[in-house]
C-alpha cells in the first residue's frame, strides 16, 4: 500500500529534511553509536559502519517500496545529518501512523526535533490526510514526551510491557495528536 510516492524533502527554519543516503553512513554511525542517544531506543546501539549501513539499506528499500520511512534531520548551517524522523509504521485502514525520531546528542535541547516533528505532522495532515499520529516512548525516556507534549501530543496513558527490546519487556507512556487538535494549532 502506498501513503505518497517519494520521500520529499522538506525545510524548515534551521532544517532540511531528506532522504538518507548511503554518503550518510558516517553521520549516522556517529549518533547511532553513542549508547547515550540509544539508551531508550528499540535498536541496539551501532558498533560499526556496517551496522550503520545496514540501516541505511533497509530504509533504501523503504523508499524503493513507497512506504512511508525516514527523512534524515540535516542541519543547514552544517550541511551534516544528524538524526533522522519518520514513520515506524503506519495502518492506512485507520488512517493512523506511528512515528519515531532519533538525535544526536550534540543537538539535544535545542529544539531541533520539535521542530522537525512540527513540519512532519504537517506533511502527515495536509499531504497523507493522515487522522491520527501515535509516538510512544520507553517509561524512563522523559525528554522524548516532552518532545511529543511541545509539538501538541497528549498523553494518552502507559501501556505496561508494550515493548520487548534489549532483553526485557518495557511500559511505554502513549501520547498522539489528531488531525482535529492539529487543526487547532495553526503554530504548528
Amino acid at each position: 500500500m502506498l501513503i505518497f510516492k517519494g520521500t520529499p524533502e522538506l525545510e524548515t527554519e534551521r532544517l532540511i529534511l531528506r532522504k538518507i543516503t548511503p554518503g550518510d553512513v558516517y553521520d549516522v554511525f556517529e549518533y547511532a553509536s553513542d549508547p547515550h542517544v540509544t539508551e531508550y531506543l528499540t535498536w541496539d546501539t551501532h558498533r560499526s559502519l556496517e551496522d550503520a549501513m545496514e540501516f541505511i539499506q533497509y530504509t533504501l528499500g523503504r523508499y524503493d517500496r513507497d512506504e512511508a520511512g525516514e527523512w534524515g534531520i540535516v542541519l543547514k548551517k552544517t550541511n551534516r545529518l544528524i538524526g533522522s524522523v519518520g514513520f515506524a509504521s503506519y495502518d492506512l485502514r485507520n488512517n493512523r501512523a506511528e512515528l519515531g525520531y532519533v538525535l544526536s546528542r550534540r543537538y539535544w535541547g535545542q529544539g531541533i526535533m520539535p521542530e522537525a516533528v512540527k513540519k512532519i505532522l504537517k506533511f502527515a495532515f495536509v499531504v497523507m490526510g493522515l487522522n491520527r499520529v501515535e509516538c510512544c516512548h520507553l517509561l524512563p525516556n522523559e525528554k522524548s514526551g516532552r518532545v511529543m507534549e511541545k509539538v501538541g501530543m497528549r498523553f494518552e496513558g502507559i501501556a505496561r510491557e508494550k515493548i520487548y527490546a534489549k532483553g526485557k519487556y518495557w511500559d511505554v507512556k502513549q501520547y498522539a495528536i489528531l488531525y482535529s487538535d492539529w487543526l487547532r494549532r495553526m503554530d504548528i
